[in-house]
């Protein structure tokens, strides 16, 4: 694993692509991340680029519900008037939001499909990485299946039922299987068999925050 001071100090990688628009109305917006864009503008000024940024040139009163990793791709809903972005929030919150990701991951897991049921809390000494707490950790839950098998890799379904930092990078490693090209969790084989994160935010399961009807939401970008 490269260390992590030179992770965390190294210049960011161009974001891979542009924010693509999947919906919107006078409530929200779905949007696709790339990889390699932050959610949210960091404190210095070279992290000032970053998703609700470039929304808010084309939406500028859009407000942030929600976060996904730099590295991470995929789905993101964005509101547009505080009042949704009130309950939306409360949504995910509330674990109201249903969220499916697909990930590519070093080796072959030996059954088809399982569970990762282990408690997470940020390591205080090595900020921002997340560890396995039994004691003080918050509790986090995974649900993975296989989806195709490859030679030295297989593609996996997953579906978290909670949304701690960095869960599906940590319940994978703790799995024996760290997603490809993951550089805070993946070892140097899984690190080097790609050249970004291998992990997308495919589908989105939202309730209309004044319709209350449920919509279903899916990626269209094939990330890898």
């Amino acid at each position: 694993m490269p260390s992590l001071s030179h992770i965390i100090h190294k210049q960011l990688p161009p974001p891979l692509g542009d924010v693509e628009y999947i919906y919107n109305d006078d409530q929200f917006i779905i949007v696709d991340k790339p990889a390699n864009m932050l959610s949210v503008p960091g404190k210095t000024p070279e992290k000032q680029d970053c998703l609700i940024h470039r929304v808010q040139q084309r939406f500028p009163e859009a407000l942030i519900v929600h976060r996904l990793d730099f590295s991470t791709s995929g789905l993101m809903v964005i509101a547009r008037n505080p009042e949704s972005h009130r309950e939306l929030s409360r949504q995910f919150q509330d674990r109201e939001t249903e969220k499916t990701y697909i990930a590519k991951v070093y080796g072959q897991p030996e059954e088809k499909s399982g569970e990762v049921n282990v408690p997470l809390r940020c390591d205080l000494e090595r900020r921002p990485l997340q560890i396995i707490d039994h004691q003080h950790g918050k509790a986090a839950q995974t649900f993975w299946r296989i989806l195709e098998r490859h030679e030295k890799s297989c593609s996996l379904e997953l579906t978290p039922v909670t949304g701690r930092t960095h869960q599906l990078r940590v319940h994978m490693q703790a799995l024996g299987h760290p997603i490809l090209g993951d550089e805070l969790y993946g070892h140097k084989a899984a690190f080097a068999m790609a050249d970004r994160l291998y992990l997308h935010a495919r589908k989105l399961i939202i309730t209309h925050p004044t319709d209350n009807n449920r919509l279903t939401f899916l990626s269209t970008i094939e990330p890898f």
